[in-house]
């Protein structure tokens, strides 16, 4: 983070649009741009900046004093449209060529519908933007951001600022997965939303934390930091204090599991890395990636019921996943590590049973057709399975 124009962004959750307070991170990257478009009559404009810049210096004091760090610059505010935000911060941030694997690996792994349009959903959910902050700018959304509502608008603040501290304080190294970056996220999320909940309580206000269960799976995975990181970062902070918290920068968690699991990361608990799987002949890889304790939770909770989701995923040690294209079609390779052989057993019972509830049929050895797709299960040892996923059409 340190030295670099990072861009955090606080959305709305869409879970509780119209009553709570909730938000969370969309990406970190560069900043792509510092045009600012306004729309708002000059007078009311001043009066807004006026308002809000009231408050800021307000809560500065307070985040300041609660963090136990003190800012090195002013921080300056910055005012947005939702027009502006989805067009610069929703479709300016995609690349296609991301979304569309991202898309082949959601479907095959049942998570999302075959006509599901995973490039509109991300475009979609940018709309719910509030605020956002990059270096020492706070940028606010006029049509979600209302300085009058000093609590909520407070909390939002303090939010932020505690982004900026982390940016003057903190060099996070950068993520190298999925996993990986889920559970930095929810370190660098879960700190802020500590402080900002802390904000409300002591204000008056009460904040309303997303859970999961109710949220579809797609949204739980997008809301993971928020959903976990600020229990994550309150273990840490109610067993070592500020200093304990501090310190995670220095030795972050780098798997989801760790963030389900504060116990793991304190105990010192790490995943293990696994070597790919053969690329099939003349296959190009288009994808290598991690997927985490809390993917495996998606996809089960996408079928079956929350307790059999988390039972089945709890036991992961590690994986890897690829994708590689041959003629224009997608194969998809999943290998898994298992703490044990029956956490390996209880995640197959799970998948199983998803692929009898779908119709799926079985042909023995551990090959199954489901619609248009062949999926084989194999196991590699006694705590390590591979999913290989292709089109029946693959041969």
């Amino acid at each position: 983070m340190k030295g670099k124009a990072l861009l955090i962004i606080i959305l709305v959750s869409l879970a509780s649009f119209a009553t709570a307070y909730t938000i969370t991170i969309l990406r970190i990257g560069h900043l792509k741009t510092t045009t600012i478009t306004i729309t708002a009559g000059e007078t009311v404009q001043d009066h807004y900046l006026e308002s809000a810049k009231k408050l800021l210096n307000e809560v500065v004091d307070w985040v300041e004093g609660f963090r136990g760090l003190k800012l090195r610059k002013e921080v300056e505010i910055r005012v947005l449209t939702k027009e502006w935000v989805i067009e610069h911060w929703g479709k300016g941030f995609i690349n296609l060529t991301e979304v569309r694997l991202e898309e082949v690996l959601l479907k095959y792994l049942l998570i999302i519908p075959e006509d599901f349009n995973l490039t509109e959903y991300k475009i979609g959910v940018s709309g719910y933007t509030i605020a956002a902050s990059a270096d020492h700018t706070i940028y606010l959304v006029r049509e979600f951001f209302d300085p009058r509502d000093e609590l909520r608008a407070g909390a939002i603040l303090a939010h932020e600022l505690t982004h900026i501290l982390q940016g003057e304080y903190f060099q996070i190294p950068g993520p190298a997965t999925m996993d990986e970056r889920n559970a930095l996220n929810a370190l660098i999320e879960g700190d802020a939303n500590l402080v900002s909940s802390t904000y409300l309580a002591e204000h008056g206000g009460e904040s309303k934390p997303l859970v999961e269960s109710r949220l579809n799976t797609l949204d739980a995975l997008w809301l993971f930091p928020y959903i976990y990181g600020e229990s994550f970062v309150r273990y840490v902070y109610e067993h070592r204090g500020w200093d304990g918290v501090n310190a995670l920068y220095r030795d972050p968690p780098r798997s989801t599991s760790q963030i389900l699991h504060p116990e793991k990361y304190l105990d010192g608990w790490k995943p293990i890395s696994l070597d790919p799987p053969k690329t099939p002949s003349s296959c190009s890889l288009r994808l290598r990636d991690t997927l985490g304790e809390f993917f495996i939770r998606q996809m089960i909770r996408a079928h079956l019921d929350p307790s059999t989701a988390n039972r089945s995923a709890e036991g992961w040690l590690g994986d890897i996943v690829q994708i590689c294209e041959k003629d224009d079609i997608y194969i998809l390779q999943w290998k898994i590590a298992w703490e044990s052989e029956e956490d390996m057993r209880e995640f197959l019972q799970a998948f199983r049973r998803i692929l009898r509830d779908l119709d799926a049929e079985e042909l023995g050895g551990g090959l199954w057709i489901l619609g248009d797709r062949r999926i084989r299960i194999e196991e590699l040892s006694e705590n390590i399975l591979l999913l290989t996923i292709s089109p029946v059409s693959a041969g």
